[in-house]
């Protein structure tokens, strides 16, 4: 049994199977650059080595401090375990293709949703607690924003043409 698009009156938008590609395709690179953010951040972390800032922000005091661990657990690495996450679902997204809004166009919306989220205690807690900023969680929290905003855009664009007019065959 699949899910198939009832045409509800409107003819398929021009481009639409390109951008049916292109935007998992778009995610999963983000997703591939965020785990390599995490992971480079999680192995500093774990190696107690010193993060290559190049002068810019205060890596090492962001990584070593308090707020780099939750429960024991580095956050770089629940950052590298959420970007694996997201990548398995737009490999998923891309290999399935499905139309509207199937899994997994909603489990990576809602694994970038708690991603933002996160991102945002942790950039709060960069500039008021600790006063210090660390250029590759800046960089993690654009990723994962723009992620998030990309599939707000990809929900939003499929809510409108599908008009919930989706039918089991």
């Amino acid at each position: 049994m699949t899910a198939t698009r009832v045409a509800a009156g409107a003819t398929e938008e021009p481009g639409a199977p390109a951008l049916a590609l292109a935007v998992p395709a778009l995610l999963l690179v983000l997703a591939v650059a965020g785990l390599g953010i995490s992971g480079y951040l999680t192995y500093v972390h774990w190696a107690h080595a010193s993060v290559a800032c190049g002068g810019l922000g205060s890596c090492d005091l962001v990584n070593n401090s308090e707020y780099a661990e939750f429960a024991g657990v580095p956050v770089a690495l629940l950052g590298a375990l959420t970007y694996l996450a997201l990548i398995a679902t737009a490999l998923a997204w891309l290999w399935w293709r499905p139309p509207g809004l199937a899994w997994p166009v909603t489990v990576f919306w809602g694994l970038s949703l708690f991603g933002v989220l996160y991102s945002a205690y942790l950039t709060y807690v960069e500039l008021f607690v600790l006063e210090a900023i660390c250029v590759y969680c800046v960089v993690s929290a654009a990723i994962i924003l723009t992620s998030f905003l990309i599939s707000t855009g990809w929900i939003v664009r499929e809510a409108r043409v599908s008009d919930n007019g989706y039918q089991e065959t």
